[in-house]
């Protein structure tokens, strides 16, 4: 998600954990240790594909990031020798604020790789949007709160603002929960509505369409050729669109490159010919009703057919 909300969860995480003993400084490492998988985008690559593909993975990997929060441990432990705060809470702090950064972008459209080096599609549970207010508000609230009380650390000010804390975690959790919940009504409506319509698919991507967990995208790929369906929970509209060619004929160019693609997307991407252009289209994140977030230039058509290019994301 974006880097707003995870760094406002890693601070009330951090502070759930360690504010008692810590203070301040709880949200701060929360907060820096909660944004700092997403530093990856940092790292330089080799195309536009490559950058796609490859965001979201050892970084976002638990089988780094585990390890990485004994390291982030011992830095911080040089730094608190007292025993203001226990080893095993110290580490705790350190190993949540790090790990709950990707499950939580694992909920979203785009794709994560959990359990990187391993092999499999990147994990993408897609019941909330990138970016939702809903989620984030009660966590900034939270932690302003936090960060504005004074006094002791045992005074009354301090301690309510503790709960406060406690209780923006436990909406934002309960919101992250209801996402699913009607993420599996809305994906019950499609399978209805296919059976209904004697559609059969070979699989169904569903997530919300816009911040809200109102209006919902499906994408049924049967063979060769896919249906958009989109739903809305408060009208209990569902409309389906006619048969559509995911572009499988379009070129029989096979490349590193779009077998990449293939496997990050799930096989939820779709090829055209544009303008003597072969162009890639994740048909998993839809921005409004017709734009898409990630599409991508392979090859040119000339006279002796296609050739491949540098990736261009268009």
């Amino acid at each position: 998600m974006d880097s707003v909300t995870q760094i406002v969860l890693g601070g009330a995480i951090g502070a759930a954990i360690g504010h008692k003993q810590l203070g301040r400084s709880a949200l701060v490492i929360g907060g820096i240790l909660g944004t700092l998988p997403d530093l990856d985008v940092f790292m330089p690559a080799a195309d536009a594909v490559e950058s796609f593909t490859e965001h979201r993975s050892f970084s976002h990997s638990l089988f780094v990031l585990f390890p990485f929060a004994f390291i982030c441990f011992a830095a911080l432990k040089l730094k608190f020798k007292t025993d203001v705060i226990s080893n095993q809470r110290l580490f705790w702090l350190c190993c949540l604020t790090l790990i709950t950064h990707p499950i939580l972008d694992a909920f979203t459209s785009y794709g994560t790789q959990l359990f990187w080096p391993l092999a499999g599609h990147p994990i993408s549970i897609a019941s909330i949007f990138v970016i939702d207010p809903l989620y984030t508000i009660p966590l900034l609230v939270g932690c302003i709160y936090l960060w504005r009380s004074k006094g002791n650390k045992e005074s009354q000010k301090q301690r309510k603002a503790r709960r406060v804390n406690h209780i923006g975690l436990m909406l934002s959790s309960g919101y992250l929960l209801l996402s699913v919940l009607i993420q599996t009504q809305m994906l019950n409506k499609v399978e209805l509505a296919l059976q209904s319509k004697g559609i059969p698919s070979d699989k169904v991507f569903i997530s919300p369409l816009y911040p809200s967990l109102n209006w919902w995208i499906a994408i049924v790929v049967d063979g060769d050729t896919y249906y958009d369906v989109e739903l809305n929970v408060l009208t209990n509209m569902l409309d389906m669109s006619p048969k559509q060619d995911l572009g499988h004929g379009v070129v029989e160019l096979t490349t590193p490159v779009l077998a990449a693609l293939d496997w990050f997307t799930n096989g939820f991407i779709r090829l055209e010919d544009v303008d003597g252009r072969l162009v890639a289209t994740d048909l998993r994140m839809k921005t409004g009703s017709v734009g898409y977030a990630f599409k991508f230039a392979l090859a040119e058509k000339d006279t002796d057919g296609w050739k491949a290019i540098s990736p261009l994301r268009l």
